[in-house]
């Protein structure tokens, strides 16, 4: 509670800044991390979260990178899909009022078949942990990272600064970033 207050206290200027910056650190990642046009997810950001429809809309407009978005209706078999994010992609919304493309169940892609994921959290710290809404719904879809955690795709922590946290309570099913993004810096955990 403590971490979202402190970012729903930002100003409508500091969220527009750190978002700027962020699309910044964005595209240096890329730029060093990614030689081909590649599946990344997203997320609509909401609640004070750092805003993700700048790069979003960079990415559309400049780069061949396909952009997928969370939908929790999905195939039996994944606990979150993620369907292809365009400009004229139809929406509905989901069980908390989050919008998500509106397409037909098989054009649904797991979490295996994404390169790199931009995730959204509540707190981050120094060890790679992130701290979640409490769905659970990246953990479970991403628990084969913890046998390979090298493969495939990259998961890429999404936030403002003021976010950090020291030492973040961690349970045997939670996932590590492989890398971090704020408005101040990027953190690149899987070299």
């Amino acid at each position: 509670q403590q971490l979202r207050l402190k970012r729903n206290q930002l100003s409508k200027q500091q969220q527009q800044s750190h978002a700027l910056k962020a699309l910044l650190h964005l595209k240096n990642w890329l730029k060093l991390n990614v030689e081909k046009p590649s599946k990344i997810a997203f997320f609509l950001a909401q609640d004070g979260e750092l805003n993700t429809q700048q790069s979003i809309e960079h990415l559309w407009q400049d780069s061949e990178h396909e952009i997928y978005l969370p939908v929790l209706e999905t195939q039996p078999e994944l606990h979150m899909g993620f369907c292809l994010y365009r400009k004229e992609s139809k929406m509905k919304k989901n069980k908390f009022g989050i919008f998500e493309p509106d397409l037909p169940l098989k054009q649904h892609l797991s979490a295996e078949q994404l390169d790199v994921v931009i995730m959204p959290l509540v707190g981050f710290d120094k060890d790679r942990n992130r701290l979640g809404m409490g769905g659970g719904y990246y953990d479970r879809s991403f628990q084969f990272k913890h046998s390979k955690p090298s493969e495939l795709p990259k998961l890429i922590g999404w936030a403002h600064q003021c976010q950090q946290h020291e030492k973040l309570p961690i349970q045997p099913w939670d996932v590590p970033l492989d890398g971090l993004i704020t408005e101040k810096q990027i953190i690149n955990w899987s070299r």
